[in-house]
This record gives structure tokens, sequence and C-alpha cells, in this order.
């Protein structure tokens, strides 16, 4: 085969002299996943390249942003000499040699240095193009990386699978509180599971390494999950999400993607107006009290040391339906699971307001996020939902009763949640362009299709409900 560099599309990367700093690289990468950065020596010549993991890891072992780039460089990086470009062999010698420095089998920045003979720079060749050159057989090329703090949960099932089937590389570290069937069927070299808890701070070390986004789902979720266990919920829902996102903004890990809740909204005032995300808190609950202190901190942490750091807070509506997951301890499920096995529902109160959103919604939000320009949800918070998604409690009983045909609906005066709220979510869909796919409707169908299939257990079963898991656990 014979062909000129010209052919090949050489890419130009950013450069920097080996004298620069760890700080100096951190601005030049920005927030480009999969970037690389030449590193030259003074006479020009090809010194050595760097990653934003090679800059992440130098500042977790201790040196400085000052430290000179000579110091963390990857000084003998496969490089491809443009005189073998012609040689079926040595442009595979060069893959192979590439390939053995990523053990999982992907490959996480695309591009190899193209040298001179005098070791000068000429440009970069992506991979790909070297790879289809030699060979029939696709390579296995991931440049985003996300660790999903809490993947095997209700939201993180989902999640896991969109950002995997959207190429990322996705790494999950989960306690597994609810077992690990929510994972089967998922593997390859691009998912990474690691079963740890997030409350070991070796574990979130160990965890970052080499990851460009950090989702944190991993807490104890809802009112009775919270009260049953407040010191618990204090270190799993604020300390160790604090501490995740600190080392997120030491390391230069821009984007934390934190997922609160529309129960910091609290008992409106007055239900009739719709709460957006600049309206005042007011929660009434230990669990929305401790998710307004992570939003306070986790945006804190944008003033210093590192102004680059790009959180973003999504404030979920009630959510709803079937995951990989399942729970039935959410209202709309509930309802489906008392309608499916009795034929009869309760409703408490009844008038009382509330946003729904159905999972797959949130894990597609949260996938807007990490797609969105840095500059569009750096140190925003979304109200996550459809603002036609406001209903009372009541409202969802007639929905189970089209579901259900001769459904019993018991109503009952007792008020067991003074919450009452409806929330406008239209920022997310003017700055994202993000629109919701399931209505309540959706989600019920969706949920009995489900029961009925026999697909699932005994909707009644611990493992399905937060509450009940918990309390047979010992560390509560």
């Amino acid at each position: 085969m014979k062909f000129s560099l010209d052919a090949l599309g050489l890419v130009q990367v950013p450069f920097l002299p080996a004298s620069a700093s760890i700080g100096d690289a951190l601005r030049l990468c920005g927030d480009h996943y999969g970037s690389l950065l030449s590193v030259l020596a003074s006479d020009g010549s090809l010194f050595g390249i760097v990653t934003p993991g090679d800059l992440r890891k130098a500042l977790l072992n201790g040196k400085p942003l000052t430290e000179r780039l000579e110091k963390v460089a990857n000084k003998t990086p496969v490089t491809l000499n443009a005189a073998d470009i012609d040689s079926a062999s040595k442009v595979t010698a060069t893959i192979e040699a590439l390939k053995r420095c990523y053990p999982h089998g992907i490959i996480q920045h695309a591009l190899v240095p193209v040298i001179g003979d005098q070791s000068q720079i000429l440009g970069f060749v992506n991979v790909q193009t070297l790879s289809n050159l030699v060979s029939e057989v696709p390579l296995a090329i991931s440049q985003r990386s996300v660790l999903i703090i809490g993947g095997a949960g209700y939201i993180g099932s989902i999640l896991s699978r969109l950002l995997l089937e959207d190429g990322w590389t996705v790494r999950v570290v989960d306690a597994l509180l609810y077992g690990k069937e929510p994972l089967i069927g998922l593997d390859g070299p691009r998912l990474d599971f690691r079963h740890a808890n997030a409350l070991n701070i070796d574990t979130l070390v160990d965890a970052v390494e080499n990851v460009d986004a950090v989702v944190y789902l991993a807490e104890l979720v809802g009112d009775p999950a919270c009260s049953l266990a407040p010191q618990t919920a204090l270190k799993t829902n604020y300390l160790s999400v604090t501490a995740a996102a600190h080392l997120c903004a030491y390391l230069n890990i821009n984007r934390f993607v934190y997922t609160s809740s529309c129960s910091v909204y609290g008992a409106s005032s007055d239900p009739d107006v719709f709460l957006n995300e600049e309206s005042p808190t007011a929660p009434v609950s230990l669990y929305g009290k401790i998710k307004i202190m992570v939003e306070e901190a986790v945006l804190g942490m944008t003033l210093a040391p590192n102004h680059t750091f790009a959180p973003t807070i999504l404030r979920l509506g009630t959510v709803f339906g079937l995951s990989y997951r399942p729970r039935f301890d959410l209202v709309v499920n509930t309802f489906v699971k008392d309608a499916a096995k009795t034929g009869h529902i309760e409703v408490f109160g009844g008038n009382q307001w509330r946003p729904q959103v159905h999972v797959r919604d949130v894990a597609r939000a949260i996938v807007h996020v990490l797609d969105a320009p840095l500059d569009k949800v750096r140190s925003q918070v979304f109200n996550v939902g459809s603002t036609d998604q406001n209903h009372t409690i009541n409202d969802l009983g007639d929905f189970a009763a089209q579901v259900f045909p001769g459904l019993k609906v018991e109503l009952k005066q007792a008020m067991v949640d003074p919450r009452n709220y409806r929330v406008n979510c239209d920022k997310i869909k003017s700055v994202l362009g993000f629109n919701t796919t399931m209505s309540v409707l959706d989600g019920m169908k969706e949920l009995k299709a489900a029961l009925d299939s026999g697909t699932l257990k005994d909707p009644d079963t611990a493992e399905y409900s937060n509450l009940r898991t918990l309390q047979g656990m010992d560390f509560i």
C-alpha cells in the first residue's frame, strides 16, 4: 500500500513547551472529552504527550499545579514515523502497541503522533484511519468516560445502559443494597463495575481515575428512608456527595451531575403558582433539607480553588415507571401495584400537587447535561420533568382507574405528606432542548404490562421498596 500524509488527514492538537505547568495544560485542555496535548522540547521536537488523566493522576499524587510538564508527560508515547506510513507491518505494530496501553481493550485517546526524521511533530493521525488501512475489524474506541456512583439503582441502571449505547466508557460504583440484578446483561470492555461503598474515601479516589464526568446517584432516597436512619442519611446523602464533588473540583473533573429533588420546594404557600428554579425553597423533611445542603455546598465549590468546576443540579419531580431495578414504593408505582393485586387503592388527602417524571426521562435528562456545552450547564439548577405533568394525587387515582377498569378508589381524609407544589420545567427545555417522552398514563400501562407478563417478582417483595430493604439492614 502507498499512502501520503495528506491522504491520512493529519490533524494538529494544542501544544505546550515542556517548561509549561500542569495548570497551563489543564486550562488548554478545557472540557474536551478525550483531549490530548503535545509537549514540545526547546528545539520544537516532540518531548511527549499528556492527557487530562495524566494531569489528574499527578495532582492526586501530590504534585502542585505549578509542576512542569516535563515531570508528568508521557515521554515514550506510541508514535508513527512518517517514513513508515506505507508499511502495513509497521502500521499494524503501531496499533498493537497502542492497544497494549489500555488493558481494558478500549482506546481512550484516538490520535497517534506522526513524527519526521528529526523527531519533529508533523501532526496526529486518527487511530481508526490507521486501523482501516490494515484491518477490517473496527477498533474499540471511546473518548468519553463517566463514573456513575449508584449505577445499579432505579435511575442508574437505565442511565448506565443509555450511556453505553451512546459510546461512553461507563464505570459503575455501587454497594448493591438492592442486589446486582439491575445490571444483569451488561458486560463488555466499556463497562467497569466495582462493588464498593462510596462512603469509603479510598473507593472514591480510586473510582475517579481517568474519568471525564461523575454522576452521583448513591443516596438513601425518600422521606421515610431518611427518617428511619438520619445519621446514615447524613453520611450517604451529604458527606459522601460533597467529598466526591470536592475531589472532582480538585482534579479538574469539571462535569459533576447531582440529582436533587423538587421536594426542596416543600409545602408551597400558594400551590396555584408554578415554582421555578429561582423560587424560594422550603423543605419539610430531612430528605429535602439535606438536598438543599448539598446543592449549596456543591455550587459553592465553583468559587475556589477551581473556577472551571461545573456542577449541575437536577431537581427531579416525583419519579415513576419501570426500571431494571423496579420500585413499588413511589406513589404512581404503588397505585399500579395495589390495583393489580387487590383491585383497590387508597388516596390520602388527594388535593396535593406533585410534578411527575418517568425514570427513563430522568436518565435522558442526565445524558442531555453530559452532552451539553459546559457553559450551558455550569452551576445551573434545572427542574426535571414537564410543566404539564403536574398532577394532584386525586388525578393519579383517576389515571389508575383508566388503566384498571372497575378499580375501587377509596379517598382518605388524612394527609400523610404535607408537600404541595407545582413546578415549572421550562428551563431545561429551553436551555438543553430536553422534552419528556412518557406520561403518567404511559408509565402505569408499562408497569401493568410488566406485572401481567410475569417478568417481575411479587411487587410486594422487600427489594422493591427502599424502606423495607433498609429496615432489614444492620447499618441502620
